[in-house]
């Protein structure tokens, strides 16, 4: 993950710095929760050691987005005061994908060292498949915003603001999966990196204080620890959610 460092690091420097010293930024804060959905996708299981590897075609996910804990994020940045339309910040969002294994779909590659091609259950191999403790994106992000319905007094950056933005950054997971009844609950790890996309509306009802919902764009190739070995699966979710945001202009 030390390309993914580096990457998110010189992305943080130009975002956040490449702006030659502006004397006075916008700070904010933004809080939020929401729901999500993973796309499905194949799940590919390797564990040399016990002559394992296969790929489960398609698996279904859920998300238990208001399940404890529930989907949540936050967002720390600001806009530049030369260029208010633009602006950089750090987001965190956590989320959760479950593997539907009670569904019957198709294996291949090798069990146990013997070819395998059949249409089963997941769970009569796979028992659990779940990062239910969190697909954790921490991401340097670009921003940009239109404002609307502006006052030079309370709302000089609009009452109304369209915003979008992208950035990248490593994926944090906790992953939970029973593999031939065998458990495996390990700590967290960096599983991939991960690149976002997202665009909403901001509603300012006080002149500090607002509102805001927004849709998001996920993808990572995350590769989790299983016992005696690795699973991976491509992650591609869509988001819905919203919240509290905070302007402060203050503080700079």
């Amino acid at each position: 993950m030390s390309r993914a460092a580096v990457s998110a690091a010189v992305i943080g420097m130009v975002l956040l710095g490449g702006n030659a010293a502006p004397a006075h930024a916008e700070p904010f804060v933004d809080i939020y929760t929401g729901k999500s959905y993973t796309r499905d996708a194949d799940v590919r299981i390797r564990q040399e050691g016990l002559g394992n590897d296969f790929r489960i075609r398609d698996v279904s996910f859920d998300d238990d987005s208001f399940a404890d804990p529930p989907y949540y994020g936050g967002r720390v940045g600001y806009f530049f005061e030369r260029y208010p339309w633009l602006g950089a910040a750090i987001d965190f969002v956590h989320f959760k994908i479950k593997a539907e294994t009670s569904e019957t779909k198709g294996f291949t590659g090798t069990l146990a060292g013997t070819p395998l091609d059949a249409r089963l259950p997941v769970n009569t191999i796979v028992q659990r498949f779940d990062i239910t403790h969190g697909v954790n994106y921490v991401t340097v992000n670009g921003l940009v915003r239109y404002s609307l319905l502006t006052d030079a007094e309370r709302f000089p950056h609009g009452r109304i603001q369209l915003f979008a933005g992208a950035g990248l950054g490593p994926v944090v997971t906790h992953a939970e999966n029973t593999i031939q009844n065998v458990h495996n609950h390990r700590s967290y790890e960096v599983a991939g990196l991960g690149v976002q996309g997202f665009a909403g509306v901001r509603t300012m009802l006080f002149k500090y204080v607002g509102v805001f919902a927004q849709y998001r764009f996920t993808r990572s190739e995350l590769d989790v620890r299983v016992a005696s070995g690795r699973g991976k699966v491509e992650e591609i979710t869509h988001h819905v959610g919203g919240g509290l945001t905070f302007s402060l202009p203050d503080l700079w």
